[in-house]
């Protein structure tokens, strides 16, 4: 691939509602961890949470968001499911589930202010929740209007959203209100630390511990608090090193983090704190320098990049498909290529949102890198690729069909064999013969039946034979034993050549209702007798179980 200097970067984002959903969720569930890990004053805690809040903001442009949320997951009231395999979306439903929330109704107004506080109650511990009245409750009692809880009549919250507004609803005076802000906050804080989300901070001689040293602490910190603490601290130390540029000394950090977070022995309540600061530390120039670095490296220190792009996930995949587009040399883009790999299927929804590029061989190495992961819910996606006007994007794309292989992808393949593009059949043909397609059996008959007066389908035709014989099929033995019986006007050679190839694939099927036949053109000899009597030892050979 080619790039100049000046080339521009059409990335196109795909425009999935179950894929945006679950996206937005899961930046809603980093900045409740947020609001638990960093202290009230911290600078990252309230950037996160504006993350989160623009987020949500470009979901509910067009329309309210109405959340039906089951202990593994949610769906939107018309039940699109908006999780597939996104750990955190899963983690936020089981924090909103555990609080007795089944239903949650975002408004297209939705306030910065709203969101903390939700996010601030939902930081509570569930239990001491529950004792005040619950999480609807309490929203309420709050003065949340653009969050509601077990309310999906939008009529029905827009009444009660009018009384809050005119006073209906008992609240507190505006000076109490303002207190009272504080104190939930306190509360809100304290039991964050009793259910293991403390709010104070180490000694001052703690806190100017060296990346090492804090790392070699948190290796053996048995409590969940102080082990949070350290992960505290050691943002703070990552933070001051990334605003300087200096991002070699993180990488032992992140791997650090990484064995922590597989690390059995640890509680569940560690491994979260290890994911959530190993995703603080990577972001950001951080990411810029691990591929910077997977440019140039060593093929042993290229693995150490791609465990943590791998563990990164989709997160970073659209910032390596934007340098691999752009990058020239051959080496930098396998390299980035691997890293994708690595990441599989997470990496699928963005590499299908380039097929839109209008680069061709853009769209051929994302079809290619697409093929390599073989996420067979994809297939259809890959249709705009099959019908390309390039014909080398269109054989990528067969050949990302092959590798992917299922039912869909045979169909896609089976329709190519009606195209006008004979290259572009013959490779569908072979493709279906490789995928073994019982599916196409009919369709390739039928290709080698057709009318061809002046032989100019003929090797079209041998690709259909040789891809029956490759299936293995038993209905394909009719129209073979006819091929093999027939004569034609055709010139002898190439007729006989015809026949060659239908005597080799019955030989393949291994059906001894050919026997009769082939054994009687064996015995012509010639090239045509050579490939009817191989034909049968291997039947026989078949027949009597030897390989």
């Amino acid at each position: 691939m080619s790039a100049g200097k000046d080339t521009i970067l059409k990335l196109v984002r795909p425009n999935s509602e179950p894929a945006r959903g679950s996206a937005v969720l899961a930046d809603l569930y980093k900045a409740l961890k947020a609001i638990g890990f960093y202290p009230h004053d911290h600078p990252l805690r309230e950037e996160i949470l504006r993350t989160a809040h623009k987020s949500l903001q470009s979901l509910l442009a067009e329309k309210e968001l109405l959340l039906v949320i089951t202990r593994s997951g949610f769906s939107s009231i018309d039940g699109d499911a908006f999780v597939d395999s996104n750990q955190m979306v899963r983690a936020l439903a089981g924090e909103l589930f555990v609080r007795r929330i089944q239903r949650l109704t975002l408004l297209n107004d939705l306030t910065l202010k709203d969101l903390r506080s939700f996010l601030q109650l939902l930081a509570l511990d569930p239990q001491k929740l529950a004792s005040s009245g619950g999480m609807a409750q309490e929203m309420i009692t709050q003065g949340i209007r653009t969050i509601w809880a077990n309310e999906l009549d939008l009529s029905v919250i827009w009444e009660k959203r009018q009384s809050m507004d005119e006073g209906v609803v008992a609240l507190a005076g505006a000076d109490e209100d303002a207190g009272k802000g504080d104190a939930e906050l306190q509360a809100g804080t304290d039991a964050i630390e009793e259910s293991g989300y403390p709010s104070d901070c180490l000694p001052t001689e703690e806190a100017e511990l060296a990346l090492e040293d804090l790392i070699a602490r948190m290796d053996d910190e048995p409590n969940d608090n102080r082990y949070q603490q350290l992960a505290r601290l050691l943002v703070v130390q990552a933070e001051k090193l990334k605003e300087r540029a200096i991002c070699g000394p993180l990488l032992p950090v992140i791997e650090a983090l990484m064995r922590h977070s597989d690390d059995g022995g640890r509680s569940a309540v560690k491994k979260e704190y290890a994911v959530f600061t190993l995703e603080q530390i990577a972001d950001g120039i951080m990411t810029d320098f691990l591929l910077q670095q997977l440019e140039i490296m060593s093929s042993i220190e290229k693995e150490r990049i791609y465990a943590v792009l791998g563990r990164l996930g989709a997160k970073v995949a659209y910032g390596i498909i934007q340098r691999l587009c752009l990058t020239d040399g051959l080496l930098a883009r396998k390299s980035l290529a691997a890293a994708l790999l690595r990441i599989g299927p997470p990496a699928v929804p963005p590499l299908l949102a380039m097929l839109k590029d209008e680069r061709w061989y853009v769209v051929r190495n994302m079809v290619a890198i697409i093929g390599e992961i073989g996420c067979r819910n994809s297939v259809y996606a890959l249709r705009p690729a099959v019908n390309h006007e390039d014909p080398r994007v269109r054989k990528e794309a067969i050949r990302a069909l092959v590798k992917t292989g299922g039912k869909d992808a045979e169909s896609i393949l089976i329709d190519l064999l009606d195209d006008d593009d004979e290259s572009i059949v013959r490779h569908a043909i072979m493709s279906l013969g490789i995928l073994k397609s019982t599916t196409a059996i009919l369709s390739l008959i039928s290709i080698t039946k057709k009318r061809d007066i002046f032989t100019k389908r003929l090797a079209m035709k041998k690709d259909a034979i040789q891809a029956l014989g490759r299936i293995g099929d038993k209905r394909a033995t009719p129209h073979l034993l006819t091929v093999l019986e027939a004569h034609c006007w055709l010139p002898w050679n190439r007729w006989d050549d015809l026949k060659v190839v239908a005597a080799t694939a019955l030989g393949q099927l291994g059906d001894e209702a050919a026997l009769p036949v082939l054994k009687s053109n064996a015995s012509r000899g010639g090239r045509l007798g050579r490939a009817c009597s191989e034909a049968v030892d291997n039947i026989e050979r078949v027949a009597e179980g030897i390989e």
